[in-house]
Order: C-alpha cells, then sequence, then structure tokens
C-alpha cells in the first residue's frame, strides 16, 4: 500500500490544490480578515500538511499575490465581458457601474489586487503580469471608443483611461477605507466623474439626481 507524503487529501487531483488553497483563503479573508489568515490556519481548515502548502507557496506573501491574481481574474470576467459591443458611451458607462460594484463588494479582495498590501509588501511576476494586462484590456476598450468615433481624438487615450481608473480606484479606496461614503455615494459621485469625462470626451447630460 502507498502512502502520500505530501499531506494532500485523497480527494485533490494533481495540480488543483493550489486553487483549493486560493479560493479557500479568499473565503478566509472574507469571513475573518487579512489579519486572520494564516498558512497554519489555511492548511489545518484543508486538511493539508503545511509542506504541502509551502510546495505552492514560499510564504504568505506569496499567497497574497495568488489570491490578488484570482481577483483580478474575476475582476476582468464581470467588467469586461460582452457589454455593449459597439456603443461606447454604454461601454464605459457599464465599466464604471461595474467596477465600483465589484470594489464596494470586495473590499478584503480589491485591497489585494490593487492595494498596498500587495504592491508595496512584495509582488510576483505573475501577479504583476496579471495586473498590467488587465489594465492594457481596460486601456483598450478606452481607445477602441476613440476609434469608433466615441470621443474626440484630441485626447490622449492612455491618460484618459488613467484618469477614469484613477479616480474610480480613489473612490472605492476611500469607502473602503471607511471615509463615511456609503455604497450609493461611491455608485453616484461615480456617475458624476463620469458625466464629467463624457462632456470632455464624447459630450453627454448631466446625470440625472
Amino acid at each position: 500500500m502507498s502512502t502520500r507524503q505530501d499531506g494532500e487529501k485523497s480527494s485533490y487531483h494533481h495540480g488543483d490544490l493550489r486553487q483549493q488553497l486560493v479560493e479557500a483563503a479568499i473565503l478566509m479573508v472574507r469571513e475573518k480578515g487579512l489579519e486572520q489568515l494564516s498558512l497554519r490556519r489555511l492548511a489545518e481548515q484543508l486538511g493539508v500538511s503545511p509542506a504541502a502548502l509551502y510546495h505552492h507557496f514560499r510564504d504568505k506573501q506569496a499567497l497574497l499575490c495568488a489570491m490578488g491574481e484570482e481577483g483580478i481574474r474575476r475582476f476582468d470576467a464581470q467588467l469586461l465581458g460582452d457589454g455593449n459591443k459597439g456603443n461606447p458611451a454604454a461601454e464605459l458607462e457599464r465599466f464604471v457601474r461595474l467596477y465600483v460594484g465589484f470594489a464596494v463588494a470586495n473590499p478584503e479582495l480589491y485591497e489585494l489586487m490593487f492595494g498596498r498590501t500587495t504592491w508595496k509588501g512584495g509582488t510576483t511576476t505573475a501577479f504583476e503580469q496579471t495586473a498590467r494586462a488587465s489594465f492594457r484590456r481596460y486601456a483598450e476598450m478606452v481607445i477602441g471608443a476613440q476609434a469608433q468615433g466615441g470621443m474626440t481624438r484630441d485626447i490622449n487615450p492612455l491618460r484618459l483611461a488613467q484618469v477614469v481608473w484613477a479616480t474610480l480606484h480613489g473612490l472605492c479606496r476611500m469607502h473602503n477605507d471607511g471615509l463615511l461614503l456609503t455604497p450609493a455615494d461611491v455608485e453616484d459621485i461615480s456617475r458624476y466623474a463620469l458625466w464629467m469625462v463624457r462632456r470632455v470626451a464624447v459630450g453627454g447630460d448631466e446625470p440625472e439626481s
């Protein structure tokens, strides 16, 4: 009779323990907060040995980066889906609405995607590549809107994409950091920010209250 040496449960198929660990860690953080996450607790929860966990993540920071990667993949799947192709203004409005909704609904995960915990704490190459690819896809959406005549060609589309992202990021961080903004406030302010951008870039009426 053979004996498993890596401590993994027999129910895990080869190669999917890493994803199981990431998903369990995201759930743990959502329920208990980032400060309660530890490799030991995670190993105990999944019934694996610490050696099995360290086989996939050299330390906690590597796990946090993997969680950030997963967050960005979920973020992209929601924000960069089919949407309103062919209607640049509607597509940008949809992006803004879904961005705010995702960040406010997933504050811990959003911190790992675009916060100091990962970007200042130490990143992995895979994490940085995933984050930058996500921004490129978003920037391409803005560039595509310009190419379709959805905004004036006098505006640098990359800078416009950066301005919109920075505005949304700041609003979401204000809410998630507890600066007295409700989710409704963030959504309303983001609508005004989008209106201001559209006044400059594509034209548009003031948003209804």
